[in-house]
């Protein structure tokens, strides 16, 4: 597919200069993103709303030993989320219990997880990644003799639950950053509850950071701000992690501790975490994290790997039949896809629309077909937040939650064609054609004689890269190139020199047959560090071509 480059008007003849103006980052601000101070560049959590109201209330239960309940999610910010709270209290001596539903059950509370606690003779409830929409699940739970406790990071309604709600997208909320992960919100409140408690120490928080960097770079929240610190201290808190579990799981899936950055957590690590919750039940990733005794977490970590080729396979094999409903109905022109199928499995559908989305450039929502219904999830592109389209199409829907460019969604097999409509009526207003072309912003324009290892170092300042803050995109005109050659299993990627310097395209291997050695190109491109032959130099990893 053909695709726009963006060219960021230039502000700076310095580069370090030009993308923190790129990535928006105020002049005030530079210092601390180039350099972040844990312990001075993080929040007071009390300026957080509900902040004081939960650490009262927790305060409250460990004077009484209370039984506390945790309902966490099934994914990869719900499931470190509940196994840092419950650390925690385990730390504190108090007695918790955890929850974590199936994706049978559905996303968000439920009245079994809230009777299970109530039979537990839990006095407390707290929500992970969750609960701001459970508006009568909670009313159910406080009628039981529940005190619920909300931390949650997803978009609000009008109205809240009846509880102590800590979610930054709140109404009236005037905390300084909007965008933490579920399980940057649980460490705030442990950083909270550290002001009053010692046990929680400076060190205490700084070893938890390995389950908040997991949680921020998996569930693709802006790397800027707090996020930025959560992720650049956390990274390097998992390369020398003590949970046993991280450990074994790393021997699983030959990852190398000092090797450990982005890619790492979010395609390695991750998806690990995430697949029980997919596939079967998360339970055995929480447990992997607490685990303490190493015989038990090598069983949950190879289960773990296992579990997670399934959900490979899976995945190739709903990607497959979505991807020929698409093409057979031509989907693909119009401008939101909407796709179901039978036996394409709750846990999968997501990952297969975020797949379609990247391959088609629009919105996509692929669901399961049963007999009750259908159940789906959603991704979506910059210019269409999908749960603002679903809030103007609830109509149609039993249930529905998210983000802007992600979302969960439920309704009965009889309203899909009126769904679908809606979504491309509100798409017909809301995108421009040229919003439906994949775009690649430029950060800068180079000379082959400017790339070197300096400016590899340069670009290094900026990790870790994710949303918000990606990794930098530069643009040489006309560079001679010579070496042209395919490489890989099925001979898709092509390997080259550009002006004298080693550049590889990955999945660009069909323009082999365009080029010819001498020919003049454009190239588009981020920069890379190659060790092949064991001295350092500079890669160029090429992202388009233009001749």
């Amino acid at each position: 597919m053909t695709k726009r480059w963006i060219i960021l008007p230039k502000k700076s003849n310095d580069i370090t200069e030009q993308l923190l103006l790129n990535r928006k980052i105020s002049k005030n601000q530079w210092s601390s993103f180039l350099k972040p101070d844990f312990e001075g560049d993080l929040f007071d959590p009390f300026l957080m709303k509900g902040m004081k109201k939960a650490a009262e209330r927790i305060y409250k239960a460990i004077k009484n030993k209370e039984i506390i309940g945790i309902f966490g999610d099934y994914d990869a910010d719900g499931i470190p989320g509940t196994a840092l709270l419950y650390e925690l209290f385990c730390f504190l001596d108090l007695d918790s219990k955890i929850f974590i539903p199936t994706r049978e059950e559905g996303y968000g509370l439920n009245r079994r997880g809230i009777d299970l606690f109530i039979n537990q003779k839990a006095k407390l409830l707290i929500t992970v990644d969750l609960g701001v929409r459970n508006i009568s699940e909670i009313s159910y739970a406080q009628k039981m003799g529940l005190d619920v406790i909300v931390l949650d990071h997803h978009e609000t309604e009008k109205k809240l639950p009846e509880a102590i709600v800590i979610d930054p997208k709140q109404k009236g909320e005037k905390y300084p950053f909007r965008e933490l992960a579920a399980t940057g919100i649980v460490f705030k409140l442990i950083q909270g509850l550290g002001k009053k408690i010692p046990k929680i120490s400076l060190n205490y928080l700084k070893w938890s950071l390995d389950l908040v960097a997991i949680s921020t770079i998996c569930d693709i929240v802006p790397l800027i701000s707090e996020n930025r610190i959560f992720a650049k201290f956390g990274l390097i808190v998992l390369q020398k992690t003590k949970r046993v579990g991280l450990q074994k799981l790393y021997q699983q899936a030959a990852i190398r501790p000092e090797n450990i950055d982005t890619y790492s957590v979010g395609f390695q690590i991750g998806p690990r975490l995430n697949a029980p919750g997919r596939m079967d039940h998360a339970n055995e990733s929480f447990y992997l994290l607490v685990s303490k005794k190493s015989d038990e977490a090598v069983k949950l970590a190879q289960r773990l790997d296992s579990i997670n080729r399934q959900r490979q396979n899976e995945l190739e094999r709903v990607l497959k039949e979505a991807r020929e409903k698409v093409n057979l109905k031509k989907l693909h022109h119009k401008k939101v896809i909407l796709v179901s199928g039978k036996a394409w499995p709750q846990g999968i559908v997501g990952l297969v629309a975020g797949k379609l989305m990247e391959e088609f450039a629009r919105p996509v929502i692929v669901c399961e077909e049963k007999k009750e219904g259908l159940r789906g999830s959603a991704r979506s592109i910059d210019a269409y937040n999908i749960v603002e389209a679903l809030e103007e199409s609830k109509e149609f829907l039993t249930r529905f939650g998210g983000h802007k460019k992600a979302a969960g969604l439920s309704l009965e097999i009889a309203h899909i064609s009126n769904l679908y409509d809606k979504l491309l009526e509100i798409a017909e207003s809301k995108l421009k054609n040229e919003d439906l072309i994949p775009k690649i912003s430029v950060d800068f324009k180079l000379k082959s004689e400017d790339i070197n290892l300096e400016l590899l170092e340069k670009i290094r300042q900026f990790e870790p890269f994710g949303l918000g803050n990606p990794r930098p995109v530069f643009l040489v005109e006309k560079a001679a190139i010579s070496q042209l050659r395919t490489v890989g299993k099925k001979n898709n990627h092509l390997k080259f020199k550009a002006e004298g310097i080693e550049a590889i395209g990955f999945d660009l291997g069909d323009w082999k047959s365009k080029l010819s050695d001498g020919d003049k190109i454009d190239l588009v491109f981020t920069l890379d560090e190659d060790n092949w032959d064991g001295t350092s130099k500079v890669q160029l990893k090429v992202l388009d071509i233009k001749k």
